[in-house]
Order: structure tokens, then sequence, then C-alpha cells
């Protein structure tokens, strides 16, 4: 359905005119997105609110006529914490309460998670079930979202330019022609569109050769753990980033990886095939622009769809006969090449190409503060591993980072700013930081700045991995800081080194008393790390507020919301 063609009822609602574009992201990607919106529909003479559903009382959705709203997915399929009160107050009523809304969102996500774009498809049904009204189908966005995200946009202003102006009340006409911006019209072309997001200098599409300096390995010979540290030189890129920020890293697919899928399959590696409007090898395809280390659905059901076709139909008796849960562990639990050779299918090479997804980058937290390493950036990378039906598997950035690159060697990189995790503004405030394994990284990156800044706020680093000896991560630089005063108190939890194990959340736990003297006094708390331990600390902080204030589960469940209200609980979370 176009936008052009939907006729919008009259009504005398208090916003009319007026569009309002609101956003839920976990990372700042969203609202990056929202923010080019807003500002082009300013430029071409609406009138425009942005703000984040964070912001917005959940109740005042009543009043909005015209909403343009950019929804990420976050963990496994929920909304980010910007969203959650707007969720929850959406799911608390079935009243046709927003029949004067008109809607249309923006999905934000990753086709390589099995709930891909589900907050967004949550928000769209819990709104229609309100009584609101849906402008135009949804757009869904992978992770490189920036064209369907401009169309998204520009969809929205060509639709404005027929309908909003209509509702302009005079005084907003008046004051739209005085600042010299004329109001759009159904008689005006539609209006120009600066690509989403609007960004300056390196990005996913065009980003920054980076120059390795460093590679080693921080984990013992004796651990599990294959963790190693980067160092990396963005000399003269301009890149200028901050804690708590991620970088993207586009990495080739192993060439062994790429050889035994051509020779399961019987392709030749010379093949040609198209690939948007260029033509490549098959090998040159899969080496760097497609994904062959990550399963998802999408490629499951067409690869059992192939194999039905050709008389078989084993693989999909298997996946149709599992539940949400299974099919997840059965995707994740495999790479392309396991498919191939336990569900045998012909597939030309353009066949292959096609129902391939485009390899993505990977997102590292940065494990530096600019302003100690000036155009260094550093990360902290553990080797993906996976042996889980009998063959090892490796992660395609994580082996390609630790393992095939070394001192002198080129990566592109990119910077991925995340304004959700950055340190207070108060100087004085104090920081809790949790974390398990490579969920360090950010921390280190903090109190660089803070000693570099000379700030020295209380800290309270909580740290988790398997055993103190082999997998205690820069243990040199947390027991400089605690010696310096910089770091007030370090809690590990290494899950291993006792006969029970032991984690982030049972020091939390254990620790309540002192963990609520902390809040009460206005600490941040930041967590990173995986998603399963973000939210056993976040269920740890409810009963710790809860055991040392003495309240009830309920009372202290609106604590921590309060927290995550206030922006003081900040989670990086993957």
């Amino acid at each position: 359905m176009s936008v052009r063609a939907l006729q919008i009822p009259q009504t005398s609602a208090s916003t009319a005119g007026e569009l309002h574009v609101l956003y839920g992201s976990q990372t700042g990607n969203g609202e990056s997105v929202a923010e080019v919106l807003a500002e082009n529909a300013r430029e071409n003479g609406y009138r425009v609110t942005l703000k984040s559903l964070a912001d917005l009382r959940p109740a005042a959705l009543k009043k909005i006529r015209y909403a343009a709203i950019v929804m990420s997915t976050h963990g496994d399929g929920d909304p980010p914490d910007d969203a959650i009160d707007v969720f929850e107050w959406l799911q608390a009523s079935t009243s046709n309460d927003l029949a004067a809304m008109q809607f249309r969102i923006l999905a934000l996500g990753d086709r390589s998670y099995a709930e891909f774009c589900a907050a967004a498809h949550q928000l769209d049904s819990m709104l229609k079930s309100r009584g609101a009204n849906q402008l135009a189908p949804m757009v869904e966005c992978d992770v490189d979202y920036s064209a369907d995200a401009a169309r998204w946009s520009a969809e929205l202003l060509e639709w404005a330019s027929e309908y909003l102006d209509a509702d302009l009340e005079p005084a907003a006409a008046n004051d739209a022609t005085a600042s010299g911006q004329t109001p759009l019209s159904a008689s005006t072309s539609s209006p120009a569109l600066t690509l989403v997001p609007s960004t300056i200098g390196w990005t996913r599409t065009r980003p920054f050769p980076a120059i390795v300096e460093r590679v080693q390995k921080i984990t013992g010979l004796e651990s599990d753990k294959d963790v190693y540290h980067l160092e990396l030189s963005l000399e003269g890129s301009g890149i200028a980033y901050e804690p708590g920020d991620s970088l993207g890293v586009w990495a080739d697919n192993d060439a062994e990886v790429v050889s035994e899928l051509l020779r399961a399959l019987h392709l030749e590696p010379s093949d040609v095939i198209a690939d948007g409007g260029r033509v490549r090898t098959i090998r040159e395809t899969l080496t760097r622009y497609r994904e062959i280390t990550r399963l998802s659905p999408a490629v499951v059901e067409g690869w059992a769809e192939r194999e039905e076709r050709s008389g078989r139909g084993r693989l999909a008796r298997t996946w149709n006969h599992l539940d949400a849960d299974q099919r997840k562990a059965f995707f994740e639990a495999r790479q392309v090449i396991d498919l191939v050779d336990a569900y045998h299918v012909v597939i030309s090479a353009q066949e292959l190409a096609d129902l391939l997804p485009a390899l993505g980058s990977r997102s590292y937290s940065i494990a530096s503060s600019a302003a100690m390493v000036e155009e260094e950036v550093h990360l902290t990378v553990a080797t993906l591993r996976s042996n889980a039906i009998g063959t090892e598997r490796n992660g395609v950035a994580s082996q390609f980072l630790n393992h095939r690159v070394q001192a002198g060697d080129e990566i592109r990189v990119f910077l991925e700013p995340n304004r959700r995790f950055r340190l207070p503004q108060s100087v004085d405030a104090p920081l809790i930081m949790i974390s398990a394994g490579t969920g360090i990284a950010p921390f280190r990156a903090f109190f660089q700045e803070l000693e570099e800044t000379g700030r020295n706020p209380d800290t309270w680093l909580i740290f988790g991995n398997p055993h103190r000896r082999t997998d205690f991560l820069y243990q040199r630089e947390w027991l400089k800081w605690r010696s310096s005063g910089l770091l007030d108190r370090i809690d590990g939890a290494f899950s291993r080194d006792q006969a029970e194990k032991h984690y982030v959340q049972h020091v939390v736990a254990e620790q309540a008393e002192t963990f609520n003297r902390w809040i009460e006094r206005g600490a941040y708390v930041y967590v990173c790390g995986a998603l399963t331990m973000g939210h056993a600390v976040e269920e740890a902080m409810v009963s710790a507020i809860g055991a040392a204030r003495g309240i009830a589960r309920e009372a202290a469940v609106e604590v921590v919301k309060d927290l995550r209200r206030g922006r003081r609980l900040l989670k990086d979370l993957y």
C-alpha cells in the first residue's frame, strides 16, 4: 500500500498537524535515524516533536495523531530499555483509546537472529489493538539499514507533503513562512531527503583501513578461553570515539572454510554469479560478501525446501517438529557447511549466493580511551568456538582478528557510537561496573578516561570469568588502579575456582547492603557482557535492594525500573 493512497480522517486533537518522531533505541542507531528524519521534516516546514520513548509519558500516546516510530529489537526479541514502559502500558489494556493515531514503524534488526525485528512487530500489533491506524506497512531493516531507512523516511515526507499541511494551524503556517520555510502541499514535489543516518567520514559502507599494531593473547596457556588484546592505529582517520562506544569490524570468511564449502557442493571457485549489478566469482562472493558462519531460520528453511524438492525432505521434517527454542538451538549450533554435509542438495553457484544473506560486520566494545592512547583503539576479543554437534567451528571475525591478522596488516573498521553507555556528566557520581569475560573492555576504557581526566569518583568493579589464575583479564592494570586509589573496590567472581559455581550476580546478592548503600548515594550501574548474565544481574539487583530495604519484590522492581528510567542503569549486552 502506498502512503499516498491513505486518506487521513479529520480530528480536533491538539496535536493535529504535528509529526511526532519517536524512537526506542538500545545503542543509538534508532536515535540517529529518528534525528535525521526530524531534521528533514523541520527543514520542509513541518512541526515536529522528537522524543525517545523513555521520555514519553505512555498515556500521552492518546493525544498523538501522527507518529513515525523507529524501533530497535534487543536481545532475544526484546524491546530496548527506552521502550519498556510504553510496551507495559500498551499491554495493560485493550481499550480502543488510540483511534486518533496514524503511525508508521521503521524496524531495526539483525536477520541472523531468530527474533528479527520482533519488538517492532509487537509494537505494531499492540498499537493496532488499541485502535491506532497504520499509515503504511512497516519497513524492516537489517544491520545495513541506511538505504531502507532513507526510503521509509522519504515516503513519510512524501505523505506529509500531501496530507500533513492540511492540519496546520494558521499560526504555524505563518511561522513557517516567516522563517523562510514554505510548507509543502499536494502539488509540491516530494522533498529531498538526506541519506539516513547522516554521517561524516568513515562508515559501515566506507570503512577506514586501520593498521594492526599489536595482537597479544591475554588468557593463560591452560585457559579454556582464547582471549586477545588488539591495538589498531587510527592515525589520519579523524575518528573520535568515546569510552562506551563500539568499533565495527569487517572480516573475510576463512579461505579454508570457503574451499570446504565449494568442494562439498561440487562448485568451481571460478563460477561466476551476478550480485547486486556486479559480476563476481563464487569464491570471492563467499569470502567477502556472504554469511557462512551464522545460520538463520530463512537459510535453514530455504535449504529444507530445496532438499524436499529433491525427494528427500529430511531437514524439513526435522525442522517442522522443533519448537521455537529447539529451532534456535539448531541453527545456533551449526554453520552453512554443516547443513551442506548433513542434507544433500544440488544447488548452483547463483542459487547459493541468492540464498545466503550478506556478510555483516561485527561489533566490539572499545577497550581504550583516546584521551590516553590518542590515535589508537584497543579491542578485547574472545575467539568464538563451538563444537555443539561434534565438529569445531569458529566465528568469522574473532578467528580473523585473533589468529589470521598480525602487526602491519589492515583491518576495515568504523565507529559505532553508543550514547547510552557513557560516563555520567556528574564527575563525583559513584560507579558500579559489572562484567563477565570480554565485557570488561569498556570498563578499561572508563578507567583510562578517569585517569587521564583527573576524575576520581568512588568506583566498584565486579568481574567474572572461569579462573582467577588464567582468566583475570588486564589484572595488572586493575591492581595498579586499585593501588593508586582510582579503583576503590574490586570483587572477582571466578566461577570454576570452587565446587559451586560463583557468578557476578551472586556477588551482587551477597553484597546486598553495600550495593544498596551505593545506590542510595546516587551510583550509576553499568552492566556489560552476555544477555543471560545481564538478565541475571538485574534480577539480583531486585533481590539485593529488596533485602537491604526490607521491601516487597514489587517495590524493589520499581526501584530498579526507576534506575533505568533515570539512566542510572546502563547495559551493553550481546
